[in-house]
């Protein structure tokens, strides 16, 4: 059975390298680049000649997308800032010559400023990535994507190995992007006003879930700073739903200064 990844990229210059280096035995390497303007591609090339650019709308829309430049048997979903284990990747190769499974979900291990986190919810953080390309079908949601195949779901034992944030610079510019896909998402459902008690009680709540509930504080320093970025990221999605609320007065608003500053 033959293996082919997939990798979305956008300027990965400084990931795509190490990302592409544990996977580079696979039989098929697809990149899907949503524009990228640094070095992300010339790298990418010296590893495969499937390259290819394509407008980023959503992630899952994104992954979908790239399914359909697949010539295996099998695919895996990588994002750049992953890797694959020599002992993940002989799992992989192993189980899907026999399986009865049509997909296989991992336990991804998460790295958060250079530090293993295993607690505040990150492991075993399951992700369901690997499919058997004739039983698969799409992939939907805005931010919290949904795989849907047909057949069953398997476990892998080693883990799949996610070399996140690096510095707070890096994980505010991936929150800019889900953040937003996501308060859209939420506006589009109908959410309730937003009002700053709401507000306030969301990213309280978050904290306290990600550092006491979940135990955040048991990976000290850089599990304090990640609950805080979490609380973070609420406020930005539950703002931009606020704003989302409030357009039509907001650009009215404006109109009417223009008019007075002219």
């Amino acid at each position: 059975m033959k293996l082919s990844i997939i990798v979305l990229t956008h300027n990965s210059q400084d990931k795509i390298k190490g990302c592409l280096n544990s996977v580079k035995n696979a039989d098929e390497i697809i990149i899907v680049d949503s524009g990228s303007t640094d070095n992300t591609l010339k790298i990418a090339k010296k590893y495969t000649s499937k390259v290819y650019s394509h407008k980023l709308t959503s992630f899952a829309s994104q992954r979908t997308w790239g399914t359909q430049k697949v010539t295996s048997d099998w695919f895996m979903f990588l994002d750049d800032d992953e890797r694959i284990s020599k002992q993940l990747f002989q799992e992989i190769k192993d189980n899907i010559k026999t399986t009865p499974h049509s997909a296989f979900r991992f336990k991804r291990q998460n790295y958060f400023l250079g530090k293993k986190i295993t607690h505040s919810g990150y492991w075993p953080d399951w992700q369901t990535r690997l499919f058997k390309k004739s039983t698969f079908k799409k992939i939907t949601g805005a931010s919290h994507e949904q795989p849907h195949f047909d057949g069953t779901l398997g476990d892998f034992n080693n883990p799949l190995l996610h070399l996140a944030d690096r510095s707070i610079a890096s994980g505010l510019l991936k929150s800019r992007l889900w953040t937003k896909a996501e308060a859209e998402a939420f506006f589009k459902a109908g959410h309730p006003p937003i009002t700053w008690c709401r507000l306030i009680k969301v990213m309280l709540w978050e904290f306290c879930f990600r550092y006491f509930k979940q135990k955040g504080f048991k990976d000290g320093y850089v599990g304090f700073v990640e609950a805080i970025v979490q609380a973070i990221n609420k406020f930005f999605i539950y703002q931009q739903i606020w704003e989302l609320q409030h357009q039509q007065r907001i650009n009215k608003k404006y109109q009417q200064l223009e008019k007075q500053l002219l």
